[in-house]
């Protein structure tokens, strides 16, 4: 996936691109672990590819001589947001696969009703996180669908400009812990 980011086709490109990863990212009501392991596993693969696709352009980029191109100044920017979003998306993929991991681990044990209840959260936060993943994909493709309709704009004049623009904020994971200690009830 070449990025020229002066155009902003390839922007959409790049986000028509995280939108398909979206499609069929979900935890159907009867899934197994391996079937999470799957979707989400392929979806962290793709995704690290075009994470190393769009760094190698910002290393490209922004690495030299600075541009005085305000195209390629808001493409610069608009991957750095694309980036930051598939890092987000990722990091919660990987949260449903530790998750997975533990239902793995504990998938033979004995059954007791704290095994059972841990099996149960990790199942919600399996399906919250692979909501989490979908849901930043999806507003980093509209992102980049916002910036694509900038980055043709002409730029503003010095004296219309009120306020230098914010950066934006990406919500990080929220960890989920599970503890894998088994915890005996005290006999009666």
């Amino acid at each position: 996936m070449p990025i020229y980011i002066r155009h902003p086709d390839n922007l959409r490109t790049v986000a028509r691109e995280i939108r398909e990863l979206t499609s069929g990212l979900d935890v159907p009501e009867h899934c197994t672990e391996e079937m999470v392991a799957y979707t989400a596993g392929a979806r962290l693969k793709a995704l690290s590819r075009m994470a190393e696709e769009i760094s190698n352009v910002m290393l490209y980029r922004l690495t030299g001589p600075i541009s005085t191109d305000q195209a390629e100044l808001r493409g610069n920017s608009a991957l750095a947001t694309a980036a930051a979003g598939t890092a987000q998306a990722m990091g919660y993929l990987t949260a449903a696969l530790h998750q997975v991991a533990f239902l793995n681990e504990h998938a033979h044990r004995p059954p007791f009703p704290d095994l059972a209840d841990a099996r149960d959260a990790a199942w919600n936060v399996i399906h919250d996180r692979i909501d989490d993943a979908r849901a930043a994909l999806h507003d980093t493709a509209d992102q980049l669908d916002a910036d694509a309709r900038r980055l043709t704009q002409p730029p503003q004049r010095a004296a219309r400009r009120s306020a230098v623009p914010a950066p934006q904020v990406q919500r990080s994971p929220a960890p989920a812990s599970i503890s894998t200690v088994s915890r005996h009830r005290p006999a009666p």
